[in-house]
């Protein structure tokens, strides 16, 4: 027998399907994983910033899981992290770059190449082993509520060269790739944390546009491929992508030539609880093609009955086989291709390895300021002037930010506070105002900050920062507003004459913004989309 013939050959129905989950568990400890690793030899791990905060967290859990899989004589766990830029893990420490949108910018994609072997090199280092990224989604609706920022934009062509620069900068970092969200998230009017969107478009429309990027990926040797839970009626009416045969042997595997691992999004999510019990959705999920599948949200409730249903979906499948309704052949195929990718991948990989903070934050800055355009108008005496700062977002808005589940963005400050303080830095006559404390402007700008986040199940509630941006653009001629943010809400702004758009919420892209305003950094030519002027 082959090496892979030999290591499967050591296990029962129960451990073989095991192989074929990456779950979720709350704690930074690897204590709570102990029974999925030694009975059911589990195959892998979403980890959030639930699990660890910091670099120290991130060593301490992820050698614990070693010590689990070296006294149980198991393969290395595939423990993924959403490092993508707009979300990450270990934020606050980590180097998350300015996000995807602000990437897609620059026409060049070395500065996205760099970024991603950033994202691989520290991640490694912390102990994981796969990113699960780059999102290869086109942002073609503007109004999608939850992959914004986190795309590269919304021209395909451009889409898809950044998104096979990120697999490569991966790559380079020494750690595993994974696309998402297969065949497309970003023509949606729904999010598939609570729903299952619709998208109603032709073969020859996917192939040509939400496409693209992903073959780019794939051409790039992407390892793992995500499927998103949406319905593509004209593809396959019934089923939403995951679990639709169609979607991923047809079209990802026998048109688009995909020979990778392709894993679920997460199975707790709206889009598939509230359509279909846990079990046959399991079930479904194997004979369409999955190859992992993955159940991340486990305490979108705060409970503790995580590793019930956990149990419960692995004896399910269990119980598939025994019965006829799941081939065991569906099984071992999808085995024989996790265990290959293990030893060909996961082996061989050093993790641990010592890096410089200090470079990879000048790769971030660098990103960051190139993402950074002056969408209209433009100004150049903007240092010489008295600056009027308002935040158009309300403290309200900022209430969940911090997703109690680890998974987003996980910044805990907000945009303006950056951008507030890099200009107080380089400006000697900024003053902090609010609606009700506006002076009389005979001198100076208006200076307004706009921001949003994308968060997952949730929404960052924009609508009053949107009416303060309206009324204020239509009583003051001297405003500028800066929009920590992607540029589509400009769209409504039809009066605002001067507006600069840094294409991203994080820090360092406040900063960016702060240094263009003041003329202290040329502003970037470039642009990630192409509906906004």
């Amino acid at each position: 027998m082959n090496p892979i013939e030999q290591q499967i050959a050591k296990w029962s129905l129960k451990e073989k399907i095991g192989q074929l989950f990456i779950l979720a568990f709350p704690g930074k400890t690897a204590d709570t994983a102990a029974q999925m690793i030694a009975e059911y030899n589990l195959g892998g791990c979403y980890l959030s910033q639930d699990n660890a905060e910091t670099f120290e967290e991130a060593h301490v859990l992820n050698k614990g899981l070693d010590a689990l899989l070296k006294q149980h004589d198991r393969l290395p766990l595939l423990l993924g992290v959403d490092q993508e830029g707009a979300w990450g893990v270990l934020v606050g420490e980590s180097t998350t770059g300015p996000g995807n949108l602000a990437l897609g910018v620059a026409e060049e994609v070395s500065g996205t190449a760099n970024m991603y072997r950033v994202f691989g090199e520290e991640m490694r280092s912390a102990g994981f082993n796969c990113i699960l990224g780059p999102c290869c989604d086109v942002n073609l609706n503007p109004a999608s509520p939850i992959i914004d920022t986190r795309s590269f934009g919304d021209v395909p062509s451009k889409v898809s060269a950044h998104s096979a620069a990120a697999v490569k900068g991966l790559h380079q970092g020494d750690i595993v790739a994974c696309a998402k969200h297969f065949p497309g998230h970003g023509d949606t009017h729904g999010d598939t944390h609570r729903e299952i969107p619709r998208v109603d478009k032709s073969y020859d429309e996917l192939k040509a546009n939400d496409l693209a990027p992903f073959q780019a990926a794939i051409d790039a040797g992407v390892d793992l491929i995500m499927t998103s839970h949406i319905l593509y009626p004209q593809l396959d009416d019934s089923a939403p992508a995951t679990l639709s045969p169609v979607i991923l042997q047809n079209v990802l595997r026998g048109d688009m030539g995909f020979e990778g691992i392709i894993i679920s999004d997460s199975m707790n999510m709206g889009a598939i609880q509230n359509h279909y019990q846990p079990v046959d959705a399991a079930v479904k999920a194997m004979k369409a093609g999955i190859t992992m599948i993955m159940l991340s949200e486990e305490h979108y409730d705060h409970s503790d009955a995580y590793l019930d249903k956990q149990l419960a979906m692995i004896h399910g499948l269990i119980d598939a086989v025994e019965t006829g309704e799941l081939a065991e052949s569906v099984i071992d195929d999808a085995v024989k291709r996790v265990v290959a990718f293990k030893l060909a991948k996961l082996v061989p990989q050093t993790l641990y390895q010592p890096f410089s903070f200090a470079e990879n934050r000048e790769v971030a800055q660098q990103a960051a300021n190139e993402g950074v355009v002056w969408l209209r108008g433009g100004l150049k005496d903007v240092a010489d002037k008295p600056l009027y700062l308002l935040n158009a977002t309300p403290k309200s808005s900022y209430h969940n930010l911090m997703n109690p589940r680890g998974i987003g963005p996980n910044q805990a400050q907000p945009a303006f506070d950056a951008f507030r303080d890099e200009l107080a830095k380089l400006h000697t006559h900024c003053q902090v105002v609010t609606k009700d404390t506006l002076p009389n402007l005979d001198d100076g700008y208006l200076v307004v900050v706009t921001e949003n986040h994308p968060l997952p199940g949730e929404d960052f509630d924009q609508v009053e920062a949107k009416q303060t941006v309206q009324q204020l653009s239509r009583d003051f001629s001297n405003l500028v507003v800066v929009g920590l943010r992607s540029p589509y809400d400009a769209l409504e702004y039809p009066d605002v004459v001067n507006y600069l758009c840094a294409h991203s919420p994080r820090p360092e892209s406040a900063v960016a913004a702060a240094r263009v305003l003041l003329s202290k950094q040329a502003a970037s030519t470039g642009v990630a989309v192409s509906r906004v002027n």
